[in-house]
């Protein structure tokens, strides 16, 4: 599940950069911050706080992630006005402009939880005994690497939805995952 929902995410948000609010440079400049920060953060995340903990708390970052930019795109929440004065032009244009300049940003906790999502899914298939025991390790690996990849085929098919169709599989996903990360024994360190 994780493996899965980790992959089927990411490319998700990845094929998405293009559609997102903001220059697609700029999604891809916050989306590469994302996986340096997350790299940066995540071995020291898993080794810190173990597996369960690790896991709710990067599919908690990517839920509320993508809980905010669904909830711009879709028009669920009114951007302040103290705010989209800031921006010049008329009001239609200073809306714009405040979505093209928050989108990227709130989309950026979304990839950061992803990538560290991603990168505990990693740490734990091979470091975790309990999990993949060494001697089936390989085989168990790579049979969650086809399930995860033959579903990550669906993300570029996903992303051609009309908006926020995408964002909202997303925020599912990332929501079924958080809510399975609870199922993980807790650790004792």
């Amino acid at each position: 599940m994780m493996w899965s929902a980790s992959s089927f995410s990411n490319y998700l948000l990845n094929f998405l950069n293009k559609y997102l609010e903001g220059s697609i440079y700029s999604n891809n400049y916050y989306e590469g911050l994302a996986g340096v920060l997350s790299t940066i953060v995540g071995a020291y995340c898993y080794a810190k706080l173990g597996k369960r903990k690790a896991f709710i708390i990067s599919f908690t970052l990517a839920l509320l992630g993508g809980l905010l930019v669904y909830s711009i795109e879709a028009g669920l929440v009114n951007i302040p006005s103290s705010f989209l004065a800031s921006f010049a032009g008329t009001p239609k244009v200073r809306h714009t402009k405040a979505v093209a300049y928050l989108v990227p940003k709130l989309t950026f906790i979304a990839k950061f939880g992803i990538a560290l999502a991603f990168l505990c899914t990693y740490q734990a298939s091979f470091s975790d005994e309990t999990l993949f025991p060494v001697q089936i390790r390989a085989t168990i690996i790579g049979t969650c690497q086809i399930i995860a990849r033959g579903l990550t085929i669906l993300a570029p098919e996903i992303t051609e939805l009309p908006s926020p169709q995408p964002i909202m599989y997303f925020v599912i996903i990332a929501g079924l995952a958080l809510f399975t990360s609870f199922a993980f024994d807790e650790e004792f360190k």
